[in-house]
């Protein structure tokens, strides 16, 4: 209940997610002016991405695949947690889409307060 009252009140406040979740998204979103669309087909909405190299890292430049049809990234964050990751924003960014409908809305505070809405009256003990 307390947790449902929590939910409520953010709602009201005008949030769409928990706090975790906009600073998840803040952080990626960071991320992505670090990286370059070097290749995109537009048709099937496939980008590769590449992390722009920093200078004083001595690392091989590595590359991403992203189809953002598929919810996709060859990093698999994006599968594995169903949030953007830095190369699909990167590619959003690049296509001039709204990466936030790539969030799953499992994610999102009306959703969650659904589980709240039913809850279950008080069960009494019964002798079986």
């Amino acid at each position: 209940m307390k947790r449902g009252r929590q939910i409520t009140a953010m709602v009201s406040a005008n949030h769409m997610y928990f706090e975790y979740v906009t600073n998840f998204l803040q952080d990626v979103d960071s991320k992505s002016n670090t990286h370059m669309v070097v290749e995109f087909d537009k048709n099937t909405t496939r980008f590769k991405v590449e992390k722009m190299v920093n200078p004083r890292e001595v690392r091989p430049l590595e590359k991403f695949v992203v189809r953002l049809d598929e919810r996709w990234c060859d990093c698999g964050k994006f599968q594995k947690v169903h949030l953007p990751c830095s190369h699909v924003i990167s590619a959003c960014k690049h296509a001039h889409h709204n990466f936030s409908m790539y969030i799953s809305p499992h994610y999102r505070l009306d959703v969650i307060m659904k589980v709240y809405d039913n809850l279950f009256g008080e069960l009494r003990h019964e002798k079986y």
